[in-house]
């Protein structure tokens, strides 16, 4: 299969128009995924095509993956890519999120193998970041922000998905200390951070002020007070899924990111900035799978003649394109919306911006699996291989759908920005839920 930088151009190229603005932007990502991450693609083409390899004996992403991985990453930072998305007083490019969709689209576009890493995710510098105090600049904000580091985000517990209010994990205060409590699941980068953001709650009973966020240094704190469990293989077998304890462990004031109690309102922000990043996702994903469909159906002879000679499979590829340009489309309007009264991570935020984050994720989330579907259909029996790149990003496709707020859980957040929340006990409606746990 070609690569995404030397295969034949094809029609929805000329559509993305990217502004002005962006052009020396695009230009040094493309420098970077040419110079830094290709080559490495190339080396570990034995591990990153063949899931066996894939990962180590134990279950967990293979390590010379994680470590190409890791210099992928400092050589982002280093070429001021990896953290674009952050403000320029804490190192980023300042972009906002219409630039970002532009940029990310421009990563993923590439394929499911390396290049993720040239952006910062959940395991790099997150909007968190930005409630940090002085005394957590050197030791994480920097080198988070410059791909030297990497983190993980523990919120989710085997009991407590989208609603932070059915969490159990628990920090007392011990004189002037905080005692961690608990345990999280399904954490991403669980067995190789260095750095811990950690959800727990503080104030039981306070509402939204019951949250409190913490960070520490796992490596500090590994085997006193916390322990990293088994790996949780996903549906794509990626390695990288876990599970960590806090046994009584034992974290000064100074771990607090923000202050006490504004744990809530901080998640809050870190949901829609994962909701956001939907849009160049998807819209990079979606446009890889459209132009290897098109390569696809334009040389495979079937009785003689090309695939994408029958009807059927032209529609399919219509299919596949409208729903490209229409979660596109929205996206980027709803990111102009977004970036109008600016900054994007400011707090809090109208209901009406809310709910159209909302509908940019269902949009994407709903859209991008529908063209995975469609490609892997028309890849026929190739598609259903796992070791493809079209079966990855199907599998892909269906994960989105669940992480950051499930689809369904966006759409309750819709109707009740719309008025549409009943309260059981009143016989007239509630006014809106507004910035609910795991719902805006």
């Amino acid at each position: 299969m070609s690569s995404p930088d030397t295969h034949t151009p094809n029609p929805i190229e000329a559509e993305l128009r990217p502004p002005a603005r962006l052009e020396d932007t695009l230009a040094r990502v493309e420098r970077l995924y040419r110079e830094e991450v290709a080559p490495r693609e190339q080396a570990l083409s034995h591990r990153l095509s063949d899931e066996r390899a894939f990962l180590d004996e134990a279950g967990k992403l293979h390590p010379e993956i994680i470590e190409a991985r890791r210099e992928i990453m400092r050589a982002a930072g280093k070429r001021g890519v990896y953290s674009l998305h952050l403000p320029e007083r804490l190192g980023g490019g300042g972009l906002g999120r219409e630039d970002m969709i532009y940029v990310e689209e421009k990563v993923y576009g590439y394929g499911v193998k390396l290049n993720p890493a040239m952006l910062s995710w959940s395991e790099g510098a997150t909007p968190r970041l930005l409630y940090c105090h002085d005394h957590q600049q050197e030791q994480f904000v920097g080198p988070l922000v410059r791909g030297e580091k990497t983190s993980l985000h523990g919120v989710t517990e085997e009991g407590a998905g989208s609603n932070l209010f059915d969490m159990k994990t628990r920090a007392t205060r011990r004189g002037g200390d905080w005692v961690l409590s608990g345990a999280k699941a399904y954490i991403t980068n669980a067995f190789d951070a260095d750095i811990a953001q950690v959800l727990a709650i503080t104030d039981p009973g306070q509402g939204r002020r019951s949250f409190t966020y913490f960070m520490f240094d796992t490596r500090e704190y590994l085997n006193k007070g916390y322990r990293i469990g088994r790996v949780f293989q996903t549906m794509f077998g990626d390695g990288y899924t876990g599970e960590i304890f806090f046994d009584d462990m034992v974290l000064p004031e100074s771990a607090v990111i923000g202050e006490p109690g504004q744990g809530f309102d901080i998640a809050v922000m870190s949901f829609n900035y994962t909701r956001m990043r939907r849009a160049g996702m998807c819209s990079g994903w979606s446009r890889y799978l459209i132009e290897r469909a098109l390569e696809r159906v334009k040389h495979r002879q079937v009785g003689g003649r090309p695939l994408g000679a029958n009807q059927g499979i032209q529609w399919m590829i219509a299919d596949m394109y409208v729903d490209w340009l229409q979660a596109r489309s929205l996206s980027l309007e709803v990111a102009r919306s977004i970036d109008t009264p600016g900054p994007w991570y400011r707090l809090p935020r109208p209901k009406d911006e809310v709910r159209r984050i909302c509908a940019l994720k269902v949009s994407n989330d709903e859209s991008f699996y529908r063209v995975a579907d469609r490609a892997l259909q028309v890849f026929g029996g190739a598609g259903v291989m796992r070791d493809t790149d079209i079966n990855k990003l199907f599998q892909i496709a269906r994960n989105l759908r669940i992480p950051g707020g499930t689809d369904e859980v966006q759409r309750t957040t819709i109707a009740e920005t719309l008025g549409l929340r009943f309260d059981p006990s009143k016989s007239a409606p509630a006014a809106p839920a507004g910035d609910r746990a795991g719902r805006s």
